[in-house]
């Protein structure tokens, strides 16, 4: 007997890139995150505690496509690209350990600010005459310098998880020795939530695109300006952009949830 499809295959098969499909589902996933108590209890926490960004619906969308990625294949390997503050990988360890999912956590990121220039007149010289400086300034990409790491542990803590048990690549997603290590690793689901620029979201598309396993996932944060609907921040203009070139490196856009934009390695 074949097995029935799941809530993320149900959705997927009728979804329709609409404005009124759009606002639609992103009202919904709010919904449904407040009205699950695991999920609302940690998005609220991120929300009271500055922990992060994006939408409570996305809360949602992860619960359904860890449930779905499980379904699939068993076990899942989940690796995130730019962790801030750990909103992410807490919560899919948080529903690996809820749902009883079998998910390996990954993540690269510095776990460090980049903090803006503090002279203005430096910063102002740069912003005329610099077009990586204005773009970085526009696509969110400075953050102030903070204890990171103690902030995800506390975060995980409050949840009682254990953060050692992500596998961490401490640095930028261009490193080479970084990557090196990453060469032969393989993903069921990847979230791309690093350097916001074109060229910074090109390279980590290019990438680590051919690490999603076919069948797997790639997920775009900030990605959905080109995107009808009319209730949701459709993230920046640079990402929005890159995400254009997905389709060449073998991947299709499955749904949209916000400006989350949920991509499936096809070929």
């Amino acid at each position: 007997m074949a097995e029935l499809p799941t809530e993320f295959e149900r959705l997927v098969a009728t979804y329709r890139n609409t404005a009124e499909e759009n606002d639609r589902l992103h009202a919904s996933f709010d919904a449904l995150t407040w009205g699950d108590p695991v999920l609302a209890a940690h998005r609220r926490h991120v929300q009271d505690n500055e922990l992060g960004f994006g939408d409570p619906g996305f809360h949602t969308m992860w619960r359904m496509l860890l449930q779905n990625a499980a379904a699939c294949f068993g076990r899942v390997r989940a690796l995130e690209i730019g962790v801030f503050k750990g909103q992410v990988i807490s919560l899919w360890s948080l529903l690996a350990r809820e749902y009883q999912l079998d998910v390996s956590v990954s993540a690269v990121s510095p776990i460090e600010g980049q903090p803006m220039p503090r002279l203005r007149i430096f910063n102002k010289l740069r912003h005329w005459f610099s077009e990586r400086f204005r773009e970085r300034v526009a696509s969110g990409n400075f953050y102030p310098r903070d204890d990171y790491e103690g902030v995800i542990r506390a975060f995980f803590n409050k949840f009682a998880l254990n953060f050692d048990r992500v596998t961490l690549h401490r640095g930028f997603s261009t490193d080479p020795v970084l990557l090196g290590r990453l060469a032969n690793e393989r993903f069921e689901i990847i979230y791309v939530d690093g350097d916001h620029t074109y060229e910074g979201a090109m390279h980590d598309f290019r990438t680590f695109g051919p690490k999603v396993v076919p069948g797997g996932w790639l997920v775009a944060d900030d990605a959905g300006c080109e995107l009808p609907g009319t209730v949701f921040w459709k993230g920046h203009e640079s990402v929005s952009r890159a995400v254009r070139e997905l389709p060449a490196l073998g991947f299709t856009n499955v749904l949209n949830v916000g400006h989350n934009r949920v991509y499936q390695r096809t070929r």
